[in-house]
């Protein structure tokens, strides 16, 4: 086992990863992202049987009672808020972008729930006073994008008198790869990649925090029906502009995807990581 003289070493190592995303020229940010409908539609409605499934066993893990105060971090359309909602929790969101608190609101309608609390904010904007905790259970599940992560969890850690859960990568999926291989002939200048889900739980040690890990499979490897289909989504991914831009996306899918049956298939299972604690004990 490696020691590190710094006891910050991993939360340092985190925000300097965070930092060299906002360097990358033409990449853009969380916020950006977010805000662009097509994407949204595309992480959250491609495969939506199987994430369906997969989510509803998310939410089976966390083993939350009926009636709980939760707090949902990044709460998307309401994947978890709206069920637990159901279950009569009060839940309280904090959802900084425009387009996912529309697709919240659209998701409550449809379900008949009226009582979600949101705040239309990032969470290192937010108080610990403001939030009226504490709460029974906070989740922040795949919304990890804050630079100072060490202080985002400090702040879970002080508005729960219950259980915290954290999901996040384990292994770096397939959109990450692609990146890492086409920006430098796309726009120069290496990606970075992204934080996994064993930085995250360094982090938590060097706060005193010994969290439970249970390993998940995030999502199966990504399947389209044609190569202009994958084109299509990484050409917007990473935006490319010319025609030139699209043929080399075009030429690099071509020679990694593989054929199986009727589909073809870019990279890898992506597994995910549930990282959990009782904060209630810590206080």
């Amino acid at each position: 086992m490696q020691f590190y003289s710094d006891p910050f070493f991993w939360r340092e190592r985190w925000r300097q990863l965070k930092l060299a995303h906002c360097a990358v020229p033409n990449y853009g940010n969380a916020k950006e992202f977010w805000a662009d409908k097509m994407r949204i539609q595309t992480v959250y409605m491609k495969d939506h049987a199987k994430r369906k499934q997969s989510d509803t066993a998310r939410l089976n893990a966390m083993k939350i009672p009926n009636g709980s105060r939760v707090l949902d971090i990044g709460a998307g359309p309401g994947i978890y808020a709206v069920p637990l909602a159901r279950r009569n929790c009060r839940v309280t969101v904090v959802e900084p972008s425009p387009a996912m608190r529309k697709a919240l609101k659209e998701n409550m309608q449809e379900n008949g729930v009226t009582d979600i609390t949101i705040i239309p904010k990032r969470w290192e904007d937010i108080t610990v006073k403001e939030l009226d905790g504490p709460f029974d259970a906070v989740i922040a599940s795949y919304s990890l994008t804050m630079m100072d992560i060490g202080d985002a969890l400090a702040r879970m850690q002080a508005c729960c008198t219950g259980t915290v859960h954290l999901f996040w990568f384990m292994t770096s999926p397939a959109w990450v790869q692609v990146n890492r291989d086409l920006w430098p002939l796309l726009h120069s200048g290496e990606f970075p990649g992204e934080p996994t889900a064993d930085w995250l739980w360094q982090v938590l040690c060097e706060m005193g925090i010994y969290a439970n890990v249970e390993v998940e499979t995030k999502f199966p490897a990504p399947v389209y029906a044609t190569v202009d289909d994958a084109i299509k989504e990484f050409s917007r991914r990473l935006n490319c502009t010319t025609a030139a831009q699209k043929e080399i996306v075009r030429n690099y899918l071509q020679s990694v995807m593989r054929q199986e049956e009727n589909s073809l298939i870019l990279g890898r299972d992506t597994f995910g990581a549930h990282i959990w604690w009782n904060a209630g004990i810590m206080l």
